[in-house]
């Protein structure tokens, strides 16, 4: 669950470790020999805590925004000795017994089963614990402030271990802001739905130019807090105020800072920073993602953001790229779906004309079916280096990849990146699409690099390209990428809820191409429309209401709506057919008024013109 500084860009175990502080070379020499020598044995831990409940829940003791993935160990990793529990649960036959359960491994004076979230020591694998929430490690006395670290003990834990602490953050001249709600303010209430997107509006120093160091993030409500973004704006917005928008405000499109669970601080190098104040950014939102499974309602949430900045500034601005694959459809009941993307060579042509970068960090980002990623560079050689190898995914600890100087790798102009995001969806039994939502998914790598090029997208729509820089365009909200996102999801959800048109609609096209002239009128006995589909259709128009389309990324919008033109056509013929047989509305069939046929409405009737305008 600490942040894993990986160089694998060296071909020597030795080397490697030899390259890193010694108190790091302590903590990653079992798992680096692990993932170059030998087959990771994450595998086996997984298996285990499948045994215990809330095995994949155990909150780490030194940080509960993060999660120990070996439970039974001493490394928060596992693949070491076994702490008390885990000798505990060995003696026991790996199995939840009612006697392991009562034992109180750790000696704190509670339970495993009360640190695991069953107290009455009822569970069985496969079920759901009593208590999901505050799971502590019943290998470690927690809290931590009330069980210092003992030498010797075995059952207390020095922190300091686990985390590496930015010098940047107390240099002289350092300080810092913090970007939160405040308490009991209308913008750190949570909505009572599964998944909401909820941007904050805030303002940097001005007076002159500083550069960001690093960032760390502020967790409030951990029950509710998914991920969050932080980007500059290039022009003014109204400070202190909040709405509930995937989008971003107009010119608001340079991410500065990204925070996913289990992530920590972020320490810039000591070469580059994030840039702020004079000619860059001054206003800044941050976009919380909360996910409220349970639709609670009575949620707060206060998380954000604290920038770490000084006014000497540092030799470069540090950039953002952004990989990824934004296609995604992941069947039920599958072990593993492979979602590849490439950044092609006529991107980084474009990206790095002026010149090479160097790439420092780099972070993937998957949901709770993301099983493992892989990211390539190829150069124009031929020669191929792996620079992201994530071989057992975990949503709740994700790896960043620090590549520690002097081996940052230099990206230039004809280089090609490869990988791939798998899936696992055994666990499902509907399809997964790609979405905002907490149970949709994503694929997308985020690369650091210096001298900043601006903000840098290559990704891929299935084997289409997709590759842009982020620049100050004109009109209201006028981000090419969160159109593209917005209108892909809301086309899919219409698709989707009027399959059964399409299909009736597909099958006339059938029975017309082998008679071509019918003696019959079409048969209007077929089941009907539901409100509910031409609801969604009429959504898809809102989306298209873009001003977006008229700006210099003509070449972006004709591409993007050339891939979904074979979708719209189908939802043409949706109201096309719709406005022949009716239109059923659910809520007065479901009611008491006997059901009943509606009119298609004329603002729905707008939309073949409006598909059929979008596409010239």
């Amino acid at each position: 669950a600490f942040r894993q500084r990986k160089d694998i860009l060296s071909c020597s175990c030795t080397e490697t470790l030899a390259s890193l502080p010694i108190t790091m070379a302590r903590l990653l020499a079992v798992f680096v020999l692990a993932i170059l020598a030998i087959l990771s044995c994450a595998d086996g831990y997984a298996f285990y805590r499948t045994n215990i409940p809330n095995g994949f829940n155990v909150q780490h003791p030194c940080d509960p925004s993060k999660t120990w993935q070996g439970v039974g160990h001493h490394s928060d990793q596992g693949g070491n000795a076994r702490n008390q529990f885990g000798l505990d649960f060995k003696a026991a036959g790996y199995r939840w017994t009612e006697a392991l359960c009562r034992n109180d491994s750790d000696g704190d004076g509670v339970s495993n089963g009360q640190e695991l979230g069953d107290p009455n020591c009822t569970w069985l694998p496969g079920q759901s614990a009593s208590r999901t929430v505050n799971i502590t490690h019943p290998g470690f006395k927690t809290p931590i402030d009330a069980h210092p670290y003992v030498p010797g003990d075995t059952t207390t834990l020095d922190c300091s271990a686990f985390f590496q602490k930015c010098k940047a953050f107390s240099a002289p001249g350092v300080k810092y802001i913090d970007l939160r709600a405040p308490n009991n303010s209308k913008n750190s209430q949570v909505p009572a739905k599964e998944t909401t997107y909820f941007n904050m509006n805030f303002e940097l120093p001005a007076d002159r130019q500083y550069h960001a160091v690093g960032f760390a993030p502020i967790l409030d409500n951990l029950n509710v807090i998914h991920h969050f973004v932080m980007v500059g704006c290039d022009r003014p917005i109204p400070v202190g105020e909040g709405y509930e928008d995937f989008n971003f405000m107009e010119g608001c499109e340079r991410t500065m800072y990204a925070w996913s669970f289990g992530m920590q601080d972020e320490c810039l190098p000591v070469e580059a920073g994030v840039p702020f104040g004079g000619k860059h950014p001054r206003y800044v939102q941050v976009q919380l993602h909360w996910t409220n499974k349970n639709k609670h309602a009575g949620y707060q949430d206060t998380s954000g953001v604290r920038v770490y900045y000084t006014s000497k500034l540092r030799q470069y601005d540090m950039g953002t790229l952004t990989l990824g694959q934004l296609q995604l459809t992941i069947p039920p009941k599958k072990d593993a779906v492979d979602a590849p993307f490439t950044c092609t060579t006529d991107c980084t042509q474009t990206f790095f004309d002026q010149g090479p970068v160097k790439m420092t960090a780099s972070f993937p980002h998957m949901h709770f079916l993301g099983k493992s990623l892989f990211v390539d560079v190829i150069k124009p050689t031929g020669q191929r280096t792996r620079i992201m190898d994530d071989k057992v995914y975990n949503y709740n600890s994700p790896v960043t990849y620090e590549y520690p100087s002097p081996q940052y790798m230099d990206i230039e102009a004809g280089d090609r990146f490869e990988g791939k995001c798998v899936f696992s969806s055994q666990d499902r039994n509907e399809t997964t699409r790609w979405g905002f939502g907490s149970f949709e998914e994503m694929c997308f790598v985020f690369i650091r690099y210096y001298p900043s090029r601006g903000e840098l997208s290559c990704s891929q729509y299935d084997s289409h390209d997709f590759c842009y820089q982020t620049s100050t365009v004109e009109g209201p909200r006028c981000s090419v990428f969160g159109y593209f996102e917005n209108i892909t999801i809301t086309v899919n959800k219409a698709l989707q809820e009027c399959n059964d048109v399409i299909d009736i609609v597909e099958q006339e096209k059938t029975d017309l191409a082998s008679s071509p002239a019918p003696t019959t009128a079409p048969n209007t006995n077929r089941p009907v429309c539901t409100s509910s589909c031409l609801k969604q259709v009429d959504r898809v128009l809102k989306a298209h209401r873009s001003p977006c389309q008229q700006t210099r990324h003509k070449k972006e919008w004709k591409l993007l709506n050339s891939l979904i033109e074979t979708k719209m056509t189908s939802l043409d013929a949706v109201v096309t057919h719709c406005n022949t047989v009716g239109v059923v509305d659910e809520e007065q069939q479901n009611g008491n008024s006997g059901g009943g046929m509606i009119a298609v409405s004329s603002m729905v009737m707008l939309v073949a013109m409006a598909c059929a305008s979008i596409l010239l």
